[in-house]
């Protein structure tokens, strides 16, 4: 262990219990020195901050470095995946840091495709370090560059030509250790060290390291990110275990002034009527599925023996400075000519402090106006307290919109499987009282999770975290994984579910490092190398146990169980969809909705959301042949027509039948085939449009709708 002083702070200051802020008194350290470090049996280095190390007073911090480092002004490259529908928080966090150590800060969002831009950004823009954020299943391009980066920059540097990537990355480590830092000529920068944090490094750090990572983060990374700029840090794996919400204003213009430029797909963040913020850090539950559930023990490991308290792992973030956000949003929205309509709290779980959520409401909605979407657990909308919540959140207008995760409809499988303890009877009370209040409801569920009986002696033992073995020995395995999935859409089809609220599935990806993601491994289920499919969730599954038949008929659940969870019977007609064909294609899907129309009993038919609420099938119809005037389209038309239960059941069903077309003829003019999938996804934007305040009727056909609006 070295230490910096003796880990004391207990004496001095107490470490807050849930729910408490942890501020450091001083506002931000005076002296520029490391956390107290330990080494750790799996090869990386904890970094035990205490409340006297961190930096909760930025803008004092910022004039404090002004005095005592006039010339020191760091220059950070923050790159991100492209693979995200909402804006990048993390990047725009940790630039905060940055801007708030007068330095200053670039942003790109790569792919596959374009990874290699990369070079020219560098090159334009000179940082003097490059950070990455990595999600699991989306590396391999990313270490591929910088395999490319750091080969090239060492034979540059040595001035001789390296071909071996251990060689070259070994060399830069080296200089960069020697240098504590950037490695300059002159004024101009030779080598960015490369800085790595993101959810993978949560279990795969070391691969990070291995694969040209100077610096790697695991957990927050804030007050890491700062100490690695003031040159304190050498090359290594480092593990900041405490979850300080000390993340200062969030450098949200410069993000979006870069990702306006970097290309059209980025720009979508920007001109995007949905924003993002973020009310409080962590998470105190203990998911199996989820990275978060390790974070709670990685606290408890670091801090065992030390004398000193874990703090809390859920910390709300400063009210002042999410409303500072909040007016960031509406300055940048005059600027780019946007009228954002919601905020999506990207918080693990909002609702955690009501008396936080008062005090900002007032504030929130006379300074900014936006409403929240937030995402909050079926027990804390339950019961008498859940109706509270509700109630102090709706009447002001201040929520748009709940996201609430199911996961399963068995809660065997929910609690032993997945360590989450709500009963049905729970989650039924949470959907009663969300929709009493009229707020529109987004569940969330997984389909193809590990459910059947594993080879394994290991695996089906009840010995691990993750297991269908309860403690009597009891089991609870099926034999078609296909009848769990059933038991959840049952649940919500008996629920007070609305036209207006949107069951969502994703496709079980089993994340290696997680409970559940071991168990899967060990019970032969996946491979260790199944990160690869970790975000195919409407795709693909991720595991290697079920027939193609089983498969084929998971993920056509996935694509259509939204529009099944709107019948009283939902459950016998999803049974009858999904056992009743082999191809689940578009053609297949249009006919079973014509065929068992007779059958089909929804649960509401009426709905006072959506610009064009109530409609008729005769509506539909005239819509239809409007839309689709030409021979050539025909099959398509059929289609449609045989879809009209579909668009007369689901929310605002007249626009969604535009959508559908506007969706269509791009297709045609891409010249790609419009399969079930694309029916899915724009089904899932308009339900998201609608949640989100942006409801809109496509331009092709305002002249058209415009009128039955207004009528």
């Amino acid at each position: 262990m070295r230490n910096k002083h003796k880990f004391d702070v207990a004496n001095s200051i107490l470490l807050p219990a849930r729910g408490d802020s942890l501020d450091n008194p001083l506002g931000h350290p005076s002296e520029f020195e490391l956390p107290i470090m330990e080494d750790t049996l799996r090869g990386y280095i904890n970094t035990l901050y205490s409340p006297r190390d961190i930096t909760v007073d930025w803008e004092a911090y910022k004039h404090y470095l002004s005095k005592v480092k006039p010339n020191f002004h760091p220059h950070v490259l923050f790159v991100g995946h492209d693979a995200s529908e909402i804006e990048n928080i993390t990047l725009m966090s940790l630039g905060g840091v940055v801007q708030h150590m007068n330095g200053s800060a670039n942003y790109a969002l790569v792919g596959k495709n374009n990874v290699h831009v990369l070079a020219d950004i560098i090159a334009n823009k000179q940082p003097e370090w490059i950070g990455f954020n990595l999600y699991t299943g989306l590396t391999d391009y990313v270490f591929a560059w910088i395999k490319q980066y750091k080969i090239e920059r060492a034979s540059y540097i040595l001035k001789k030509t390296i071909l071996d990537f251990d060689t070259a990355d070994k060399a830069l480590k080296n200089m960069v250790r020697e240098a504590k830092g950037p490695l300059y000529d002159g004024n101009q920068v030779l080598y960015a060290p490369v800085i790595i944090g993101g959810h993978f490094n949560n279990y795969s750090f070391s691969e990070s390291f291995c694969k040209g990572g100077d610096y790697i983060v695991r957990g927050k990374g804030v007050n890491i990110l700062r100490d690695i700029l003031l040159g304190l840090f050498t090359p290594g794996i480092y593990h900041d275990p405490m979850p300080y919400a000390n993340i200062p204003r969030m450098d949200r213009e410069i993000f979006y002034n870069d990702m306006y430029e970097f290309s059209d797909t980025t720009k979508r963040y920007v001109l995007s009527r949905i924003k993002s913020v973020l009310s409080a850090l962590g998470c105190n539950y203990t998911c199996t599925y989820c990275y978060i559930s390790s974070l709670i023990d990685n606290l408890k490991e670091a801090y065992k023996g030390k004398g000193v308290k874990p703090p809390s792992i859920i910390q709300d973030r400063p009210i002042d400075t999410v409303l500072a956000e909040g007016k960031d949003i509406l300055r940048l929205d005059e600027y780019y000519g946007v009228k954002t309509s919601a905020v999506f709290d990207q918080a693990d779980i909002s609702l955690n402090n009501m008396e936080w959520w008062h005090e900002l409401g007032k504030k929130w909605m006379n300074e900014v106006g936006i409403p929240f979407y937030i995402q909050a657990r079926p027990a804390m909308l339950a019961g008498k307290k859940g109706i509270e919540r509700i109630e102090s959140i709706s009447n002001k207008g201040l929520v748009s919109g709940i996201s609430m995760a199911i996961e399963s409809g068995d809660q065997n499988v929910r609690k032993l499987l997945l360590d989450r303890h709500e009963n049905n009877t729970i989650v039924l009370d949470a959907i009663k009282n969300v929709k009493s209040f009229g707020v529109p409801l987004r569940t969330q569920a997984i389909v193809g999770l590990p459910v059947i009986k594993p080879s394994s002696s290991i695996a089906s033992a009840g010995n691990t975290k993750a297991s269908l073995v309860d403690r009597d020995g009891k089991e609870y395995y099926y034999e078609d994984p296909l009848q769990e999935s059933l038991k959840c859409l049952e649940l919500v089809c008996s629920s007070y579910f609305r036209k207006e609220d949107y069951y969502w599935n994703a496709i079980y990806s089993p994340f290696p490092g997680t409970p559940l993601g071991d168990y899967t491994i060990a019970a032969g289920f996946a491979t260790s190398e199944t990160a690869s499919k970790a975000y195919l969730f409407n795709t693909d599954s991720g595991l290697n146990c079920f027939s193609s038949l089983v498969s084929r008929r998971q993920i056509a659940f996935s694509l259509t169980s939204n529009f099944f969870a709107h019948f009283k019977n939902g459950k016998d007609l999803m049974n009858l969809f999904i056992y009743g064909g082999k191809k689940f294609d578009l053609d297949y899907f249009s006919r079973f909705v014509s065929d068992k129309s007779g059958d089909m009993q929804p649960s509401d038919q009426t709905s006072t959301y959506g610009l064009i609420p109530s409609i008729s099938q005769e509506i539909l119809e005239d819509f239809i042949d409007y839309a689709y005037p030409r021979e050539v389209d025909l099959e398509f038309k059929k289609i449609n027509k045989r879809l009209l239960n579909y668009y007369l059941y689901l929310l605002d069903g007249l626009v969604l039948a535009a959508k559908m077309a506007v969706a269509y003829f791009k297709s045609k003019k891409n010249e790609t085939f419009f399969s079930l999938s694309d029916l899915y996804r724009v089904e899932r934007l308009h339900y998201y449009d609608h949640c989100y305040h942006m409801n809109y009727i496509p331009e092709q056909y305002a002249d058209y709708l415009t009128g039955l609006i207004k009528r």
